[in-house]
Order: structure tokens, then C-alpha cells, then sequence
């Protein structure tokens, strides 16, 4: 076998279902996937530069224990319902205490009580009419401008053009900063399931914002995972442990599953550690081999080295 040969040899390895792995000591990218998930009392605990983004689907996740993660929300057009009507099945949660910052988009799905009633709360309530970009878009421009803007202590202007005038000036911004941006984390509710050209709109997001807003980590969440883009080079994701998102149900390998899913256009060779199937040098497209249900047995955190982006997958089980 040549040296070259040698050099691109794929391996797999099985770890045990609990793995002890150290902190590298330059990761390119360090995340934390489930701090949203921890205790507000938990010293980690911090709303900074922290958003959340309802889109619109039926709500089934707990969006209280999210929304107390958040210091900003934004609702992206019929999500605000989405919002209003999530309060109807909680009576003991009073409706007037969750009000959203900003409820953006077309404006063709909210319905009017829900409008003016946020309208009354408090919420801005933008219209943005263009059809060259979708709701999901605009809530996105939304928060880049909430947290542009506040540096200079300023806000969205009442007067600003209701087609596109929030991506223009995002763009002005963005030019005078000359490409600077806050760095933001960003929930994003109800953005996987429901329409399939959605779910995919979704995803292919996670590429295009890695390369445009390279300030922004867009994590998703849904009842059952946690989603989000593994970058370019090598990631390590950090927990407190396990059992921030996993409740054991007993038994031999119940440990927490996961996928690394190659949706973008590029082969991804990828190397693990801290994973129950390790790989090593191992070769990853669409039309190729894909690590779905592989397992976390990293205790506390594990590592991806990957040689393009790829999108990573989590199961929450609580």
C-alpha cells in the first residue's frame, strides 16, 4: 500500500457507550447545543446575544423554558399566532407576559385579533410585502438589525419601507461596518417538519448563513432533536452532560442517538472522537455512505474534524 494510500484509509471504530474526551486545545468552533435546556440558575445560564424565531407551525415544544433563554423574539408572520394560540391550552400561563419584540413578514397568515392584540402589548409589527425573500428570511434581517442598531443605540425606524426596506438597510449597515456583525445565536421554532420545501428551505439555510452571516449560530429545535451545522474544520461540542438531554430509560446502550448528515454539494470526509461509532478519514456524501443513527458516547462533549460543513442532528429524549 502507497503512503498516499495509507493516508486516506477509513476507519471505524466502536467506543463504549461512555467516553471520557478532552477538550481539544484550538477547536476551530466550540458549540454548545443544549445550553437552551439548562437551569436558569445554572451558572452557564446567559440571554445575551441570545434570539428566538417562531415560525409557523403548531407549537410543541415547551417555549417557555426557550423564551426565558432569549433576551430578543421575533415572530415571522403567522408564527405570531402560532404564539397566541399556544396560551389557549396553558391556562395557568398569563398570554401577556410572552410578547414578541417583532412580528415580521408579508403579513399574510396573521390573523387580525392576533395582530392587534401583540400591537397593543408592545410588539413592532413590520411589514415587509417582497416575495424575493421568505418570512424566515426576514425575521433573520430582523435580528441582524435589532443588534446593528443597538450598538448605536438606535432602533428599526417607524418609516422604513414596507417591501424590502429592512434588507436594504441591513446592506447599508453592513457596508459601513464594513462586514462587522454582532455575534448571535438564534433558536429557531417550529422551522423543521410541517411542508417539505419548508424543511429543505430550512436547512439550505444552515449552509447559506454559515458563508453570508458567519456571526450567527442558528441551532433548531424541534420535540424530538436538536439541528444544527457542524462548520469547516475541527468542531467540538460541549455539554454538562448527557442527562441535560437524555433521560436514560435503562439498559445496555441508552445512550443519546445522532446523525451527520451531508446535505451540502461537497463529499465531507470526516474524523470523530467521543462518538459510539467513531470514523476515521471516512467519506461522507448524499449518494455515499451517511452517519445516521450513530450514538453520543462522549460523557460531557465529543469532536467532529469535517472537511466542509455538514449538518449535524441530536435526539432529545427528556
Amino acid at each position: 500500500m502507497s503512503s498516499k494510500q495509507a493516508q486516506l484509509k477509513e476507519e471505524v471504530t466502536v467506543q463504549p457507550d461512555a467516553l471520557t474526551v478532552r477538550p481539544p486545545p484550538s477547536p476551530t468552533r466550540t458549540i454548545e447545543p443544549f445550553n437552551f435546556l439548562l437551569p436558569t440558575t445554572d451558572s452557564n445560564f446567559s440571554t445575551q446575544n441570545q434570539a428566538l424565531i417562531i415560525l409557523n407551525q403548531k407549537i410543541d415544544v415547551d417555549i417557555i423554558n426557550i423564551w426565558h433563554k432569549c433576551e430578543l423574539i421575533v415572530c415571522a408572520d403567522g408564527g405570531a399566532n402560532r404564539l397566541f394560540d399556544y396560551f389557549n391550552d396553558y391556562d395557568s400561563l398569563p398570554r401577556s407576559k410572552y410578547i414578541p419584540q417583532y412580528i415580521v413578514g408579508d403579513l399574510d397568515s396573521i390573523r387580525p385579533d392576533v395582530s392587534d392584540y401583540y400591537s397593543s402589548q408592545g410588539s413592532r409589527v413590520i411589514l415587509q410585502s417582497s416575495q424575493f425573500s421568505n418570512d424566515f428570511d426576514k425575521a433573520i434581517v430582523t435580528i441582524q438589525l435589532h443588534y446593528a442598531l443597538g450598538q448605536e443605540q438606535k432602533s428599526i425606524p417607524d418609516d422604513v419601507n414596507d417591501d424590502d426596506g429592512l434588507s436594504v438597510l441591513w446592506d447599508e449597515l453592513l457596508e459601513k461596518n464594513k462586514g462587522e456583525a454582532v455575534k448571535v445565536k438564534i433558536f429557531v421554532m417550529n422551522g423543521i417538519g410541517g411542508r417539505f420545501d419548508q424543511t429543505i428551505h430550512s436547512i439550505s439555510q444552515l449552509y447559506i448563513l454559515a458563508r453570508t452571516c458567519p456571526n450567527l449560530d442558528l441551532l433548531y429545535i424541534t420535540r424530538k432533536d436538536v439541528i444544527f451545522l457542524i462548520h469547516r474544520g475541527l468542531n467540538y461540542i460541549k455539554f454538562d452532560s448527557r442527562e441535560v438531554f437524555h433521560k436514560a430509560r435503562g439498559g445496555d446502550g441508552d445512550i443519546p442517538a445522532c446523525g451527520l448528515l451531508p446535505l451540502g454539494n461537497n463529499e465531507v470526509v470526516l474524523s470523530t472522537y467521543g462518538l459510539k461509532y467513531d470514523v476515521t478519514r471516512w467519506r461522507s456524501d448524499m449518494l455515499g455512505k451517511v452517519s445516521t443513527s450513530n450514538y453520543i458516547s462522549g460523557v460531557d462533549g465529543f469532536t467532529v474534524d469535517a472537511s466542509d460543513d455538514i449538518v449535524m442532528n441530536i435526539a432529545i429524549t427528556l
